[in-house]
């Protein structure tokens, strides 16, 4: 399973409180609200629409500096991550506790993940089936780009139900199961919910601290909630580039690490 490497307590207290002073020094103003003149009128199909329109199709990679907190059974802590991820291709997360102490480096493809603990020489790899408890759950969902970046939208060939409060659309698939939350000022998701037949919550997806990357609005804190599991993820992107110019994929494995094929 996935664990944070150990460092002394005393190094990796110090990395923690580095990490939150820059983060709290640094956020940004929120970027102001402006409702649309038809809201709440909107049909679904507006909406949808408007959710997807509001994200070009010319962008398809993303670079990003982010501070993520990870609490479940199977691992639990906080660390720095520079993360590369191209559409429909790969993601690549490098780890670190602190102080430029680079711990690990994990990397998912369409069918496969591979993690590179560092500090063990270790390399586990395999089938996205076997990641499960090896890779923190934001990288393990089956749409990483939009999920990453809060770019999910209800399918089209389905009618969703609309519902809006003063501030957002409420969209719920006609099972009642899923709903998406929609603030019309930016068109961007903001929610996630998924249920089960009985009414337990499975898992919840929010994005907030909405800010603008070249010129498009995105969330800076995405949200990930399982609670019947007992997971709960955050990521923070202190700095996030649209379509950079280089983007590796390199884990550069020692040739001496131990390799080891992951499995249920």
């Amino acid at each position: 399973m996935f664990q944070l490497p150990r460092v002394t307590r005393a190094a990796f207290c110090a990395g923690l409180l580095i990490l939150a002073a820059g983060c709290a020094g640094s956020r940004p103003a929120a970027l102001e609200r402006d409702l649309p003149s038809n809201f709440p009128n909107h049909t679904f199909e507006q909406i949808r629409m408007s959710v997807r329109e509001a994200f070009p199709d010319t962008v398809h990679s993303f670079r990003a500096k982010a501070s993520i907190v990870i609490r479940s059974p199977e691992q639990s802590g906080s660390f720095s991550a520079d993360i590369h991820e191209r559409i429909d291709d790969s993601l690549y997360v490098s780890i670190s506790p602190g102080l430029g102490i680079e711990a690990a480096r994990a990397l998912v493809t369409p069918d496969s993940f591979f993690f590179y603990d560092r500090i063990k020489n270790r390399l586990l790899y395999g089938s996205l089936e076997d990641a499960d408890g090896i890779l923190p759950q934001p990288f393990m969902s089956d749409d990483l780009f939009e999920s990453l970046l809060g770019l999910s939208a209800p399918p089209g060939d389905t009618e969703f139900d609309v519902e809006a409060d003063s501030s957002y659309y409420h969209l719920t698939d006609p099972s009642g199961l899923i709903t998406y939350t929609v603030d019309p000022a930016f068109w961007r998701l903001v929610a996630m919910t998924r249920h089960r037949q009985n009414g337990t919550l499975v898992e919840v997806r929010s994005y907030s601290e909405f800010d603008r990357f070249g010129g498009i609005v995105l969330p800076r804190r995405v949200e990930f909630l399982r609670p019947g599991e007992e997971r709960r993820a955050s990521i923070y992107y202190r700095s996030l580039t649209l379509n950079p110019e280089e983007l590796s994929f390199d884990l550069e494995v020692r040739d001496s690490a131990d390799r080891v094929q992951s499995s249920r």
